[in-house]
């Protein structure tokens, strides 16, 4: 059985006995009964269809897929929209087909809707662009958009095998298979969940390929979720292309706590400062140290690690040594991009504000936790 009947049940009992009740948390949980099974009826008969209508799907080839990992708020989103732009080279999965259409069918539907009624499709897109600008206005940490490209391991909502489950709904006892996989689940489990990623991965191939006459060449991914996963990943993907992306701890973890403290307030559920930080600390080091014993036991040709200074000081040379690494060309369009991206960076500035005090943390317990990344990376050991 692909969907993981069990965790669900299991997920919705803690969820009813484990935290109290509010407000917050009943609308939320009526909104998820009512709304994630009609959802997901809709999506698995998609995947029905798929393999009625779009059979010979199964064996459309995954050529050199490159996945973009780390822990999060490593700057994986900034450079996977980056890459994305490099669109004679990279496929990747936007939000909406990700959460929404995973399926060949659902996409065809969609494709032919949008075709009959252009003008509908474009007020749609409009309206949608001005609701997600306001909520970028609220959320500081990290921008969401259906139409942008987005984090792939939700794909695993429509198998209940996600990381983000436990995490963000405060289970976390949920969420610890899934931050230490590769070490944690039964070959079976990891078989079922990684198989079920690779045929999303050959759907969204397929239909780019036959609905939208587009061929990239690889597909690309932000993934965070697959550190803990490479073995895996690995076992499925042979010729697979890793991009490491590597920043400083003391600005990672801060930035991590902060922002699922702010996960589970929306959620309304409680937040136990000193339970959340000891998991996400130990799930931080996992996270950059499990990635690097594994890659170091690849050929040199399948990974890349990037530092995240790197890249936002200068995205452009970044890129061309990412492709140069990977022996991939770049066309001149993309080029131009880069250039103009590369001046966007050096005048950002993040509005994610947080102190390491008032989120339980220290930087004397960061820097012994993840001592081994600071002589690794030589990061500097006086933020604050």
């Amino acid at each position: 059985m692909t969907f993981n009947f069990k965790g669900l049940l299991r997920f919705i009992r803690l969820w009813l006995a484990d935290q109290g009740w509010t407000a917050r948390r009943g609308v939320i949980l009526i909104a998820f009964a009512v709304c994630f099974p009609v959802i997901q009826s809709v999506i698995w008969f998609g995947f029905l269809l798929d393999r009625i209508r779009f059979k010979d799907h199964i064996r459309e080839p995954v050529p050199m897929p490159v996945f973009i990992i780390g822990n999060p708020r490593s700057g994986t989103t900034f450079l996977h929209r980056l890459l994305a732009k490099d669109e004679m080279r990279f496929t990747t999965m936007q939000m909406w087909e990700i959460l929404l259409c995973p399926s060949i069918t659902q996409r065809k539907v969609l494709h032919d809707l949008a075709a009959a009624v252009r003008r509908l499709s474009l007020w749609f897109q409009r309206r949608l662009g001005r609701v997600e600008a306001g909520w970028q206005d609220k959320n500081v940490m990290h921008h969401v958009s259906f139409m942008q490209p987005e984090e792939d391991d939700y794909l695993l909502l429509h198998i209940w095998s996600a990381l983000t489950t436990g995490l963000s709904a405060g289970l976390l006892s949920e969420a610890i298979a899934y931050t230490y996989f590769d070490t944690a689940l039964p070959g079976r489990d990891r078989h079922r969940i990684m198989a079920f990623y690779r045929r999303c991965v050959q759907r969204h191939l397929y239909a780019r390929r036959h609905l939208q006459g587009r061929r990239a060449l690889h597909y690309l991914a932000k993934n965070p979720a697959l550190s803990p996963k490479l073995k895996t990943v690995f076992a499925h993907f042979p010729d697979a292309k890793i991009i490491y992306l590597v920043r400083n701890p003391l600005e990672v973890v801060p930035s991590y706590v902060s922002m699922m403290r702010f996960s589970w307030r929306i959620l309304g559920i409680p937040v136990d400062d000193r339970r959340l930080q000891a998991y996400l600390v130990a799930m931080a080091r996992h996270w950059y140290l499990y990635p690097l014993e594994v890659l170091a036991r690849r050929p040199e040709t399948d990974y890349v690690i990037v530092r995240y200074d790197d890249l936002v000081r200068d995205p452009g040379k970044t890129m061309r040594a990412i492709h140069h690494h990977f022996g991939f060309s770049m066309g001149a369009h993309f080029a131009d991009q880069l250039s103009a991206e590369t001046g966007r960076a050096k005048s950002y500035r993040s509005r994610h504000d947080y102190h390491l005090t008032d989120l339980g943390l220290s930087r004397e317990l960061i820097l012994d936790r993840f001592h081994e990344i600071f002589e690794r990376f030589d990061f500097d050991r006086s933020l604050s």
